[in-house]
Order: structure tokens, then sequence, then C-alpha cells
């Protein structure tokens, strides 16, 4: 049996250890990202052609189910080489979204730490619509 020392707190086996790191970085996330709803990002599309919508699901998540109009990377395979095929311009609004919320938000990070400033997660993901 491994221990994990976590201020001065005895974190056993590793479930426990899951459930803490999962909840720093549903911390972290909140901190990070510009959530919208389904309605706001249908208005934001409506009223922007511009818009780049990503799924960042594998790509046999994407081939059964999408956002019309999106495009598929998947999270893994987001890198700046990658990302500029798509979208060249760092100031492009840029919506991300997954299954549930939480691939995406790690996405939004990734992309914010590329230069992306515009970027926004779909609230709960495509399961939310």
């Amino acid at each position: 049996m491994s221990f994990l020392y976590w201020k001065d707190t005895r974190v056993k086996e590793d479930s426990e250890l899951k459930k803490l790191i999962y909840k720093l970085q549903n911390k972290f996330m909140r901190t990070c990202g510009n959530d919208i709803s389904y309605l706001t990002m249908k208005k934001m599309i409506d009223d922007n052609s511009n818009i780049v919508v990503v799924d960042v699901r594998t790509k046999d998540e994407f081939r059964y189910n999408k956002l019309k109009g999106a495009i598929n990377i998947p999270l893994q395979d987001i890198s700046e080489d990658r990302v500029k095929k798509y979208i060249k311009n760092k100031n492009t609004l840029i919506i991300v979204y997954c299954e549930y919320g939480g691939r995406s938000k790690k996405a939004l990070v990734k992309l914010k730490r590329m230069g992306y400033e515009n970027v926004y997660n779909l609230e709960g993901g495509i399961s939310a619509i």
C-alpha cells in the first residue's frame, strides 16, 4: 500500500488521490475558463460568422454526433501546428466542446496558453443541448 503526504494529511489509496486531484483540477479550471450556455453559443454564432467551433472529443465520438459546422481536434491532438491548420488568427472567436465539458475546459486552457485570446467553453458539453 502506498501513501502520499499532502499538507500533513495522509491520503490513502488511489481512489482518494484521484478525488483530490479531480477537485483541484475543477477548482483550477473554473478560474481559467469562459463557460457559456448553449443559448449564448447559438446567439454568438448567429451574430458572428467568423466563429470556429471545435469538438475536442475523439474521432469516433465526433463521427457519431456533432454540432453543425464544428471541426474535430481531439484533446490529445491539440498542438500549435494542428490548431494553426484551422485557426490562423489568434484573435478568432473559438468555442470548444466535448461530451460533458471536462475535456473542453482542458482544451480551453491549452488554447489560451498558445495565445488564443477569445476561447469559450460550452458548459455541460454536447450532452447539455
